[in-house]
């Protein structure tokens, strides 16, 4: 029994994780934890780490693809 709520507990726990880690603590679980992430992530960018670095990358290609079509087109 005990095994079987230590294994329950990690995957809640994981999972957890991974809701904070996709919506950034402002937007898990509804906003639910928006309180404790204080006035700093209820004002400012609502994207968690993985979002922004993803829109970072995008924009660097979208950059480097501008530049490359710049470059072939004269």
């Amino acid at each position: 029994m005990g095994r079987i709520f230590g294994l329950l507990l990690v995957v809640l726990g994981i999972w957890a994780m991974t809701e904070v880690y996709l919506h950034g603590t402002a937007g898990a679980f509804g906003g639910a934890f928006a309180s404790v992430a204080g006035a700093s992530a209820s004002g400012g960018d609502m994207r968690s780490l993985g979002q922004r670095a993803g829109d970072s990358v995008r924009a660097a290609q979208a950059q480097d693809e501008a530049r490359r079509e710049k470059l072939l087109g004269e």
